[in-house]
């Protein structure tokens, strides 16, 4: 009875104020109410989301709104069995979003609601990955290096991901699904894994270097030898194309994604000028870039020390192997900056994740004093060099998200189309 009362309690108060709801339930103990409320507040966020034009969000919005508005449950089922054939379908590119927007824009006749619904399910994963990466350490006294590395964990592609939905929720589901299998072995994790695919069909790319580095990953010298060259050598698209299925999805995503041809190569030019030149911020025009470019690679080759000594725990190894082996793929994908960069943040997320669970576990692996003074020292540098990109994940909140996500988000639903975001709430007050 108690625990229902403090649940519905809870409800309430994250209807109120989802930022004071999330706060209260920091200090839960109990895994299933974390993980219950963790999706809740992703949903409920999702339904303040603003919708701005040019924006990722908004072009979902449109789509729902232009395809399936007037969509009949026969032609739902024609497309999905040709999406899973890899034909091409308008206005859907897997059966993920091509779910949801036909349950919000069809059945539902609220397209709004594909952010409420992706809410959720990025929700769950994202709060599972959480307590996967401090289970049995959440009431654990943590120092002010490892409470940055959380911070970082936390705010990086999680309630962000809402703007392009299906990106990076695949990566927290295959985060989840990897990470699962490796501490258990349990052969469910396997088709959470698979699902990252149903999400978005590129995960297709990452679980084979994933894999591939999981099975390898106590034979670290083959590894990191691997990993090194991979700086200095890449793959051409034509060593590859042969081996890709000739369908009109698989061809629509390759002339999207691939530099093929000098006109490519131009396009993607010219598209990173008008980027750089309409992001003067600093941590708009080099967070990303620089945290997944210089800041990781530099973390890896601290943690690098700790993953080749015999104390390293297995977890510590898959992490890191799993991290390196995709980061691998990323510099040999030149020939798609896209995929590349895709490729480059979900390696970071493992090797993030390795940097914290290195922390949780130093006193139980008994370092030496030397080595725990050394790694801090780099993992402080680490810290400071990613407040550019703490800072562009941030001001991404303040673009996308409505004022009232912090108090009454009801406001924010009747407002609907005339809602407006955080950062033009304090534009108007300063």
């Amino acid at each position: 009875m108690t625990n229902n009362f403090q649940k519905g309690n809870l409800i309430l108060l994250f209807l109120v104020s989802p930022l004071f709801g999330i706060i209260i339930l920091l200090k839960s103990k109990s895994e299933k109410f974390i993980t219950f409320f963790g999706t809740l507040f992703m949903g409920i966020v999702g339904s303040v989301y603003v919708y701005r034009p040019g924006s990722d969000g908004h072009s979902h919005l449109m789509n729902a709104k232009e395809e399936y508005l007037n969509l009949s449950l026969a032609d739902f089922f024609i497309q999905t069995f040709q999406l899973l054939a890899l034909q091409q379908v308008e206005g859907a590119k897997d059966i993920y979003m091509h779910s949801i927007s036909y349950l919000s824009a069809s059945v539902l006749q609220a397209p709004e609601l594909i952010h409420v619904f992706s809410g959720f399910v990025l929700g769950y994963f994202f709060t599972k990955s959480v307590l996967l990466v401090l289970k049995n350490h959440l009431t654990t006294k943590k120092g002010a290096i490892l409470i940055g590395f959380i911070v970082l964990f936390l705010f990086i592609r999680s309630v962000g991901a809402l703007n392009s939905i299906r990106m990076w929720t695949g990566m927290w589901v295959f985060f989840y699904g990897t990470y699962s299998f490796a501490l258990t072995k349990e052969k469910k994790y396997l088709f959470i894994i698979l699902f990252s695919i149903i999400v978005h069909f590129s995960y297709v790319v990452f679980i084979i270097p994933a894999a591939f580095a999981y099975l390898l990953r106590y034979r670290k010298y083959i590894l990191i030898s691997v990993y090194i060259i991979s700086f200095f050598a890449s793959l051409s698209f034509t060593s590859i194309e042969s081996y890709l299925p000739q369908t009109s999805l698989v061809e629509n995503q390759t002339q999207s994604n691939v530099i093929a041809s000098e006109a490519d190569a131009e396009r993607y030019s010219e598209r990173n000028d008008k980027q750089e030149t309409g992001s003067q911020n600093f941590y708009k025009r080099y967070g990303p870039g620089f945290y997944q470019t210089f800041n990781i690679v530099g973390l890896t080759l601290i943690l690098l020390f700790f993953y080749l000594n015999k104390r390293a725990d297995p977890n510590l190894i898959s992490l890191i192997s799993v991290g390196i082996g995709i980061y691998t793929l990323a510099n040999f994908l030149d020939f798609s900056p896209s995929i590349q960069g895709r490729a480059k943040m979900i390696a970071s997320l493992f090797i993030l994740a390795a940097a914290i669970h290195l922390q949780l576990t130093l006193k139980s692996c008994n370092w030496s004093r030397k080595s725990i003074s050394c790694l801090n020292k780099g993992l402080s540098l680490f810290l400071i060099f990613s407040i550019p990109m703490f800072l562009f994940q941030v001001s991404y909140l303040l673009e996308n998200f409505s004022l009232f996500s912090v108090f009454l988000p009801q406001v924010s639903w009747f407002l609907g189309d005339d809602d407006f975001s955080i950062r033009t709430a304090i534009g108007i007050f300063l």
